[in-house]
């Protein structure tokens, strides 16, 4: 916690840009046998439920004998100069500046018990709030997600949280500076290599503002340096990594720094609402077309993803995945059953599901098939089905080779593919919602490693694969992972990446809280 604390005090550029470190936390001594009653319910907009109070697990001390303890001081400051908070109006730390008088004041004992409870409770609201977020995820995710349940309040140091709250002081410090200004440019033309602009100098001047262009020239040339330049600032923005710079670039050149501060503050909030502090789990970043495995907060692998395309979006979750299976059948999910395979179904393109090597079957191991021309399909729904549908194994199957599963309401899962020249295009955007990976055997042989106590060779691994059995393989211990939609993200050379809105999460959550706080949603 003092390390996470002291980073996002790092983050204060308005009191502590000059600093090379972070501020300490203040080190709270603890009562664990003095227990605070209290309760909080952190919902969206609700100005009347002003942020109740949840059982709290610590008594803070903020006195040192009968006197104020600096503590309660610097805890103040934490709160009122964190950047990383879009409700900081519910921490109502002038209410206890005005009882911090009050009391230095008077030293009357009834304040003192006053203002024990009021720290206590500003403590807990503040710590509730930085490991599980401002607001109810239902409010913008619809049902297209499963929070995990959090007993009590967690510090959250993992990795993917820490990376944001980085990406945020980053910026931050950039506004400090000045920001960026806009590039003013009638009719774009598509800027080329090797050609002479007047409008270069201004583009430069932006691109060394966010740190893509680390020289002091003003020439009107496009030319080698400020080609990569180009490129990287492409590449970090979603935009297509061509060197040309076109409307597509320039508009993103102009999005002001503010906000792509919103931007990560967002991101931070969702982020906030599933993690949890995992020694060793499997991240996959939805809008950002990637997976990777953390072991103690090291980036240990990493792997193209595919994930759903709009209308079938890949749902986020904290969950863990218990087993694989090495050639699986793929069986049929209820929206592909009721957006594709019933249709056809019931208009009679039995042909098309018969090239796929699909088959309709009394038993999950398709060894009672049923003909299709033996039901009358359109009398049946999705959910009343009198048989299952699945596809056998073998090179053509939809699941690939191999499927990691963590069993949940959405049937989603990660699992190898049969189009493998998917993973060439940048947009991956394109499956049923499930996450198709494009290195499953890596990925498996790194996991059954982590969990078994023998070695297991990748010739072990291919040998199970070539002889065609479907196998089940548990993991011990279970695994970890995650499904987020983060749109930012900090790499570990501190490069900070855009990614597209692809399901509008952004936009809804950006289009609610600037109603709500009349403009900017940033509290610093």
């Amino acid at each position: 916690m003092r390390y996470i604390l002291g980073l996002l005090l790092l983050i204060s550029m308005t009191l502590f840009a000059q600093t090379n470190t972070p501020a300490p936390f203040p080190s709270f001594e603890t009562n664990e046998s003095n227990t605070t009653q209290v309760e909080n319910n952190v919902s969206l907009i609700d100005e009347q439920k002003n942020t109740p109070l949840v059982e709290e697990e610590k008594k803070y001390n903020w006195f040192a004998g009968d006197e104020v303890s600096p503590k309660i001081y610097d805890f103040i400051d934490t709160i009122e100069h964190d950047a990383s908070l879009i409700c900081q109006e519910r921490l109502r730390t002038d209410k206890l500046r005005k009882l911090i008088d009050r009391y230095n004041a008077s030293h009357d004992p009834m304040l003192k018990e006053e203002l024990e409870y009021e720290g206590n409770k500003l403590a807990v609201q503040y710590n509730k709030i930085k490991s599980q977020g401002c607001f109810d995820p239902s409010k913008f995710l619809k049902d297209n997600y499963i929070r995990p349940s959090k007993k009590g309040i967690e510090d959250i140091d993992n990795p993917v949280l820490l990376h944001l709250y980085s990406a945020l002081a980053k910026y931050k410090e950039i506004e400090q500076n000045g920001g960026w200004e806009k590039i003013e440019v009638k009719d774009i033309p598509f800027l080329r290599y090797g050609k002479r602009y007047d409008v270069i100098p201004q583009i430069k001047k932006r691109l060394k503002a966010e740190g893509f262009y680390p020289y002091d020239d003003n020439g009107t040339k496009f030319d080698d340096r400020f080609l990569l330049a180009v490129k990287k600032f492409q590449a970090h923005n979603g935009i297509k990594v061509d060197g040309v710079v076109g409307p597509a670039t320039i508009d993103k050149m102009n999005i002001p720094v503010e906000n792509k501060i919103d931007k990560i503050l967002i991101n931070i909030e969702r982020a906030r609402w599933f993690l949890r502090n995992d020694d060793y789990f499997v991240f996959v970043d939805i809008p950002g077309f990637f997976m990777h495995v953390y072991d103690h907060g090291k980036k240990i692998f990493e792997s193209k993803v595919i994930v759903g395309r709009r209308k079938r979006p890949t749902p986020q979750m904290r969950n863990v995945i218990s087993y694989a299976v090495l050639n699986p059948y793929w069986r049929a999910p209820k929206t592909i059953i009721k957006e594709d395979i019933l249709p056809r179904l019931q208009s009679g393109d039995f042909q098309h599901l018969i090239d796929e090597g699909i088959v309709a079957a009394t038993d999950y191991n398709g060894k009672n098939v049923v003909d299709f021309n033996d039901i009358n399909w359109s009398q049946y729904s999705e959910n009343n089905l009198p048989v299952i549908f699945l596809q056998k194994p073998g090179p053509r199957n939809f699941l690939g080779y191999v499927k990691f599963m963590f069993p949940n309401r959405f049937d989603v899962y990660l699992h190898d593919t049969n189009s493998k020249r998917l993973f060439r295009y940048d947009f991956r955007a394109l499956s049923s919602g499930c996450v198709r990976v494009q290195k499953p055997i890596e990925l498996f042989h790194l996991l059954r490693n982590h969990t078994s106590s023998k070695e297991v060779t990748y010739r072990d691994i291919l040998d199970k694969l070539w002889d065609g059995k479907t196998k089940r393989v548990r993991f011990k211990p279970i695994i970890p992972v995650y499904l987020l939609y983060l749109t930012v993200y900090e790499d570990n050379n501190g490069d900070v990446y855009f990614f597209k809105d692809i399901y509008n999460l952004d936009k809804a959550m950006l289009v609610k809280l600037r109603l709500h706080k009349n403009g900017r949603i940033a509290s610093n």
